[in-house]
């Protein structure tokens, strides 16, 4: 299955701030998933993320690029994970045959068991998947737990015949021409596709009803505990959007975002969902091993 221009099946490229505390996990987990190599990002960060990446990077198995520019462009939009993306695609266009676009927060998986490249390799004519999302919630947790992500949150939004899940992307870096947000790229040539061949164009916001999941999922741990919940909304409030005004009562629409989202993640009558949780030997072996 290895494509021969390619050093790489599947890698996976992330931008982040100060998650020294999820990144190894994160990656452990996504190279049980099958992902062989990690583009990563930095946004600033103050914390330890180099002393946890440095073993990754001495190994090859990922590379770290500084990327401290603002987060938000003047039109409101998330510029800095817009052209550390498009950097990504540029500088690695040919070292993998598939990148998946993710946050840290997300853990891209098949839910039958299998691996990500053998899911993959049946999608190889289209420049791009687009795979939808599950959303999770704080789970009961005030404070952050000991154990790990995919163990400890649990509880997500049930899913709706009519629901519209947001998606993230896995693209054929060769055939992109620019990233156009967080989660949607435009393509040389064609659409991406869902789990189901089905064609989507998000420049038309065009969605494919009924949401589904049975080949590729993501779970978007959003708002983990409670406590880091308010923390990220003091980040988002800290890096500032310029499209919220400054006083009035749309004051702070970034921190005001992130609260209501988690909450309504809790408060949608949320269902138990730990198709994760049986990998978290695995992943803590695997982190035991690195010491």
């Amino acid at each position: 299955m290895p494509a021969d221009r390619s050093e790489a099946y599947l890698a996976a490229c992330t931008i982040y701030r100060d998650d020294a505390a999820y990144l190894a996990e994160w990656i452990e987990f996504h190279r049980l998933m099958g992902v062989e190599r990690f583009f990563l990002y930095d946004n600033g960060s103050t914390d330890h993320h180099r002393e946890v990446l440095a073993g990754y990077m001495a190994e090859g198995v990922a590379t770290l690029q500084e990327w401290a520019a603002p987060f938000f462009g003047h039109n409101g939009r998330p510029k800095t994970i817009m052209t550390a993306f498009e950097h990504c695609i540029g500088a690695h266009r040919h070292d993998a045959r598939w990148i998946a676009f993710l946050d840290v927060d997300e853990f891209l998986f098949t839910p039958d068991g299998g691996s990500l490249p053998e899911v993959l390799s049946d999608y190889e004519e289209y420049p791009g998947v687009v795979v939808n999302r599950a959303e999770f919630g704080p789970s009961g947790h005030v404070t952050r737990p000991e154990g790990l992500v995919i163990e400890s949150y649990v509880q997500r939004r049930p899913l709706r015949p009519d629901d519209e899940s947001a998606h993230k992307s896995v693209v054929d870096p060769s055939r992109v021409t620019r990233c156009l947000g967080a989660h949607s790229f435009m393509y040389v040539d064609g659409l991406p596709v869902d789990e189901q061949k089905r064609r989507v164009d998000m420049r038309r916001r065009m969605k494919r009803k009924p949401v589904t999941w049975a080949r590729l999922r993501a779970h978007h741990y959003w708002s983990r505990s409670e406590e880091e919940r308010r923390n990220k909304a003091e980040l988002w409030s800290e890096v500032g959007d310029p499209a919220a005004p400054a006083t009035g009562p749309s004051a702070g629409r970034s921190r005001g975002w992130v609260l209501a989202d988690a909450e309504v993640v809790d408060r949608a009558h949320s269902v138990l969902d730990d198709s994760l949780a049986g990998y978290g030997p695995a992943v803590r072996e695997a982190l035991a091993r690195r010491g």
